[in-house]
């Protein structure tokens, strides 16, 4: 499967529309659920979902519109379903600048923990 393809799940999937590789487009979208699966930083006590948004290899692209403005969608779409954990580390090319862009530019940053390793 192309990139482009994946991303296109990713993001249809996420805006509650099945996307099909060649283009076709179906479905009536998900429910959001209100109780979603949670755990505490031990540390500080604040609630995290349990499965969060991963940026290896899909955020490390240029800084073109036409590259990120897939990402920006599933950026955006990952945030209104409920989800605030990112995962990034600075050995993914330039996936946390293009995440930090974009969380930005949408004005995510203060919804959203972003968590880095190195």
């Amino acid at each position: 499967m192309e990139r482009r393809n994946a991303l296109r799940l990713i993001a249809g999937g996420l805006a509650g529309w099945t996307v099909h590789p060649l283009g076709i487009v179906s479905g009536a979208g998900p429910s959001v659920s209100s109780s979603m699966i949670t755990h505490a930083i031990p540390s500080s006590g604040e609630a995290l979902p349990v499965i969060g948004l991963g940026t290896w290899q899909t955020f490390d692209v240029g800084s073109s519109a036409a590259e990120r403005a897939p990402l920006e969608d599933v950026l955006r779409g990952f945030s209104e379903m409920g989800g605030r954990l990112v995962d990034s580390s600075p050995m993914y090319g330039r996936s946390e600048e293009v995440v930090g862009d974009l969380s930005a530019r949408l004005g995510l940053r203060p919804k959203l923990f972003m968590a880095t390793k190195v």
